[in-house]
């Protein structure tokens, strides 16, 4: 398992627009996947299994480094459907994401917008985009770090790898938004997390809390395991396309 920089997401905010606390333990449910009774290596694979087979998901999380703290709350597919919000470190506004295929569409609020286009311009970007989203496609650059975001792929890559040295413990039962979980904890060369995977129905991996060599902080949450992602364009009204903004 990799806590993951994947929460690449302060990378992905970069530019454009730029969880874990443990709850009492829990008893098995009635339909308990018997993951629990196996070792910390055995979850951690079921797990990694469990989660490369995923076709959609939410995630809402937060990576906090030097610069401060970025959160997401996304919901992805298999399809390339995305829908959510980005808040860049520093809290200086959102960013609400709708990806469809290679399609994105963004739509910053106007603390963002001052905090992204330096000083008079601000005005200038606020009154022309005037509350539409921006919209273009994977290959803009001023998007492309969005669409890595939105990627369910590159998540489950990175949720479902193995690190270099990774030694894992179990720890104890748990519940995770009302749902039954099993800990385990790891320690590679480059990270350290905690981690809680579901013990019923199959081992998704619910919650992450990693720190990297670097002294970056990730927390996540998993759910809404292979639901439909509805990612609805806005109106052509309520967009505006980037090149007409170059």
């Amino acid at each position: 398992m990799s806590a993951s920089r994947a929460v690449a997401a302060r990378c992905a905010t970069a530019g454009a627009a730029c969880l874990l606390v443990l709850s009492g333990a829990g008893a098995a449910g009635a339909d308990d996947n018997g993951i629990a009774d196996e070792s910390a290596q055995a979850i951690a694979q079921a797990s990694r299994e469990a989660m490369a087979k995923v076709t959609s998901m939410r995630m809402v999380g937060k990576v906090t480094d030097k610069t401060g703290t970025t959160a997401l709350d996304l919901r992805f597919d298999e399809q390339g459907n995305c829908v959510g919000t980005v808040t860049p470190a520093g809290n200086a506004g959102t960013a609400d994401i709708i990806k469809r295929g290679n399609d994105v569409w963004m739509k910053l609020d106007d603390a963002l917008l001052r905090a992204q286009v330096p000083g008079a311009g601000a005005d200038d970007a606020i009154a022309l985009i005037n509350g539409r989203y921006l919209h273009g496609t994977t290959d803009s650059a001023l998007l492309r770090e969005f669409a890595q975001v939105c990627d369910l792929d590159f998540f489950k890559k990175e949720f479902s790898s193995k690190q270099t040295g990774e030694q894992l413990v179990k720890g104890s039962r748990t519940t995770v938004d009302g749902r039954p979980a099993i800990t385990v904890t790891s320690r590679g060369e480059s990270r350290t997390g905690t981690y809680q995977v579901s013990t019923e129905d199959e081992p998704y991996l619910l919650r992450i809390q990693g720190t990297d060599e670097s002294g970056e902080k990730v927390a996540a949450g998993f759910s809404a395991f292979d639901e439909p992602v509805t990612a609805k364009p806005p109106a052509p009204a309520d967009s505006v396309d980037l090149s007409q903004l170059q």
